[in-house]
């Protein structure tokens, strides 16, 4: 271990580097800001999707319309046996009034198109409400309402089970585009601290042998250069979360319900841009520093 001389001293280095390096360190926060940038607008855009997502998904349910002349009796023990069902957590009747009524509302102001109607031409149904873990699969909920189909007095099912497919699809797609730009992100950031660092060794390839001669030991020679390199990436994780909050405060301010990251996540994020800056230090030291 360290003494606390020899820490003042190693963060003294570190800082003292990168204030020799000021251009090229500026650079290298800028570029590697740029790339984190790029990962945090992603992932903001990925959560987004996802509320909006699980936001469609509580509202989709099923409507199974009813056989005409389907008794009383024979319909309050249907609903008992669609109630019964794993996978459906609610079942409500919808009779033909309370059907054009909705169906009313839902025109708005073309609701007097249905004036022209002699008889109400739709027919009673029971709407279905799904259980969670049903309506984020689309192939066990495609399963379900085919059960449904088959009741005796269900003359049809309508489903939005082609919906649930598509969002499914869409958030797939979304997954691997983060990943996809996060292993960019990843390499580009090591790629530039690594060269950052790469160029201050060789600035300091003599006082490095100086050092080296007087009994410095490998990783005492090391840890400056861990620290600027986490340093910059500190630095450049900080710089994309903060244009990334401008963005957000001025977007919520027009648009509105628009999510962010939480405080855990803000500092998750600059952990491992400061994480990313020693991995690229520390690579640059592999490749370039033979000690």
């Amino acid at each position: 271990m360290y003494g606390a001389t020899q820490m003042r001293y190693l963060v003294r280095e570190a800082f003292l580097g990168l204030a020799r390096r000021r251009i090229s360190g500026s650079v290298a926060v800028l570029i590697m800001g740029s790339a984190l940038l790029m990962l945090a607008l992603f992932s903001i855009i990925t959560i987004n999707l996802d509320a909006i997502l699980q936001s469609l998904r509580g509202n989709v349910d099923a409507e199974a319309f009813l056989e005409e002349g389907l008794e009383e009796g024979q319909r309050q023990n249907l609903q008992q046996e669609l109630l019964s069902l794993d996978g459906v957590d609610a079942v409500y009747f919808i009779s033909p009034k309370q059907a054009i009524e909705e169906f009313r509302r839902d025109l708005g102001e073309d609701a007097s198109l249905l004036d022209v109607l002699d008889e109400n031409p739709l027919p009673a149904s029971f709407r279905i409400r799904l259980a969670k873990d049903v309506i984020h699969d689309a192939d066990r909920m495609e399963e379900l309402l085919g059960v449904i189909g088959r009741f005796p007095g269900v003359d049809e099912v309508v489903s939005q089970v082609d919906l649930i497919r598509h969002l499914d699809h869409l958030g797939r797609v979304f997954v691997i585009v983060d990943l996809v730009v996060g292993l960019l992100v990843l390499i580009s950031a090591i790629f530039v601290i690594s060269n950052t660092v790469r160029l201050t060794v060789e600035e300091r390839a003599r006082s490095i042998d100086i050092m080296k001669q007087v009994g410095a030991t490998n990783w005492f020679i090391r840890m400056p250069f861990l620290l600027s390199g986490a340093l910059q990436g500190a630095l450049a994780g900080a710089l994309a979360m903060g244009l990334l909050m401008i963005a957000h405060r001025v977007l919520q301010n027009e648009v509105g319900g628009v999510y962010f990251f939480g405080p855990g996540q803000i500092v998750g994020f600059i952990v491992l841009s400061t994480l990313l800056g020693a991995v690229g230090s520390a690579t640059a030291l592999r490749r370039h520093l033979r000690i």
